[in-house]
């Protein structure tokens, strides 16, 4: 299996590290690591997390962060989707 962010999850990615870092670098980086590392997580335990059935994909949180990672398992490959901070509605809003 492999690890893939989608392009919302890898902009949200950077959003988060710009966003912290603006006050505290040091934060934003122990931040996105802590993201990083919860998503390799899933390569050996892709189940990890809450399944979410009327969305088909998997809620984990990420240890000391307010985030959590949605993903995907897609043939050989696990899809990280989003990276949601906890305060934030989900399933977001359709438009």
């Amino acid at each position: 299996m492999r690890l893939v962010w989608s392009a919302e999850a890898r902009q949200l990615l950077s959003e988060i590290r710009l966003f912290i870092a603006q006050d505290n670098p040091s934060a934003a980086r122990a931040t996105v690591a802590a993201i990083r590392a919860t998503a390799e997580l899933l390569l050996e335990y892709p189940e990890a997390g809450r399944a979410e059935a009327e969305l088909g994909s998997r809620r984990l949180p990420v240890p000391r962060t307010p985030y959590r990672l949605h993903s995907e398992v897609r043939q050989d490959r696990i899809v990280i989707l989003t990276v949601w901070h906890g305060a934030r509605q989900w399933p977001p809003a359709s438009s």
